[in-house]
C-alpha cells in the first residue's frame, strides 16, 4: 500500500500490490476550480544516482484527457520518471506538477491518481474480490459500494469468474488484469500504467488496450511500454526518451509524420508495378524495401487520396496487398531518435 501523509510516501514490503496513490482513508474532496489543460508537467527534471545521471533536463507536458505513451530504450529514464511522478523518488532538480500538485503534496489528490506498477503482486491468501473490496474501504467506500465497484472493475477486465480465487491461484496474465482492475477502482482522474499489456495473450491484450483507450477523455492515462505497436494503436500523444532527455514529444500522428507518407506491404515475391507507380507518383517519391513500398507526398495532400490512387494502380496490375499504413511506424521514429 502507498501511505500518503503530510507529503511523505511509504511502501510497506509486504503489500507491494497496493502501490496506488488513491488508497487513502477517506474520500477525495473535488474542487470546483476550472479544469486544467495539462495533467502532468515536468520542467528540466534531473535525477542522479551517485555518479549516474538518470534524468538530464527532462521536460514533458501531458494534456488533460490524453492517452500518453512514454517510450525509450532500457536506461532511457522511464522508470525513474515514473517513480518521480508517483512520488516514490525525489528529483535532484527541476519541477514536477501532477494534476497541478508537486509530488510532495500528492496527499491532496485523494482518490484522483492511480498507479499500476509493472510487477504488481496480489495478497496471496485473499480472494480477488475481497482484495478489491478492501481497497474500496481504504478509499472510504461503504460496504455496498465496495462490492459494486469491485464487481464493475472485475467485469471490465474479464475476471468476474475469478472473483473468488486467491492471489496465489491466479496466472500471470490474470494477475496483470487484476492489477488494472485495482487501478480503475474509484474512476480516478489520472492513471499511471507501467507495461499494462506485458505477458498477456492477444485476446486479453486486446481487452486491456480497449479499456485503456476508453478512459479518455474522462481521465488522463500515462502508459510506459516497450511495445511500440501498442503505443501507436492506443495512445493519442507520446514522448520518446533517451539518455534521460526528451528526444521527441507530441501527438502520435506528429511523431510518425502520418501526413507525409504511406507504406504498403505486399506478399513476398509479389510483382510490384514500380514503373506504373513511378509514372504516377514520381520515382523520387517511392522507396522500396523488400516487400514494403513507401510513397512520400506533399503535406497538403490527403493520405486517403494517395491510398486510393495507389490501390487503383495495384488492382489494375493484379497485385495483392497485405496492409497499408499511414505514416512511418512508431518503431521507425523510435529507432531514428535513439541511435
Amino acid at each position: 500500500m502507498v501511505n500518503i501523509k503530510r507529503g511523505y510516501i511509504h511502501k510497506p514490503r509486504c503489500l507491494h500490490w497496493f502501490w496506488s496513490v488513491f488508497l487513502i482513508s477517506r474520500r477525495p474532496h473535488f474542487s470546483r476550480e476550472r479544469p486544467m489543460s495539462t495533467a502532468l508537467i515536468t520542467d528540466g527534471l534531473s535525477k542522479r544516482y551517485g555518479s549516474v545521471q538518470a534524468l538530464d533536463g527532462l521536460s514533458l507536458e501531458v494534456p488533460e484527457g490524453a492517452v500518453f505513451g512514454l517510450l525509450g530504450p532500457n536506461g532511457a529514464g522511464k522508470s525513474t520518471t515514473f517513480g518521480i511522478l508517483c512520488g516514490w523518488l525525489k528529483p535532484t532538480g527541476g519541477q514536477v506538477r501532477v494534476l497541478n500538485q508537486p509530488p510532495s503534496e500528492l496527499y491532496k489528490l485523494r482518490g484522483q491518481v492511480s498507479v499500476l506498477p509493472q510487477d504488481a503482486a496480489l495478497p496471496a491468501k485473499l480472494s480477488l474480490r475481497k482484495t478489491l473490496k478492501h481497497m474500496g474501504a481504504l478509499m472510504g467506500m461503504g460496504p455496498i459500494e465496495c462490492g459494486r465497484e469491485a464487481d464493475r472493475v472485475l467485469e471490465a477486465v474479464g475476471l468476474q469468474d475469478a472473483a473468488k480465487q486467491r492471489g496465489n491461484e491466479l496466472s500471470h496474465g490474470m494477475t496483470k488484469r487484476a492489477g488494472l482492475a485495482q487501478a480503475l477502482m474509484g474512476k480516478p482522474k489520472l492513471l499511471l500504467l507501467d507495461e499494462p499489456t506485458a505477458g498477456l495473450d492477444p485476446q486479453n491484450a486486446r481487452r486491456v488496450k480497449d479499456l485503456i483507450a476508453a478512459q479518455s477523455p474522462q481521465a488522463t492515462v500515462l502508459v510506459s511500454s516497450h511495445n511500440l505497436a501498442d503505443i501507436q494503436e492506443i495512445c493519442t500523444h507520446g514522448a520518446i526518451l533517451d539518455h534521460g532527455k526528451t528526444q521527441a514529444i507530441g501527438t502520435i500522428a506528429s511523431l510518425t509524420r502520418s501526413a507525409a507518407e504511406i507504406s504498403i506491404e505486399f506478399e513476398p515475391e509479389a510483382n510490384i508495378p514500380m514503373e506504373a507507380l513511378a509514372a504516377h507518383f514520381g520515382q523520387d517519391n517511392l522507396v522500396q524495401a523488400q516487400n514494403t513500398l513507401t510513397i512520400y507526398f506533399a503535406q497538403e495532400r490527403k493520405a486517403s487520396s494517395i491510398i486510393q490512387e495507389a490501390m487503383k494502380i495495384l488492382i489494375e496490375h493484379n497485385t495483392p496487398v497485405i496492409g497499408i499504413q499511414r505514416g512511418t511506424s512508431l518503431e521507425t521514429a523510435f529507432l531514428d531518435l535513439t541511435k
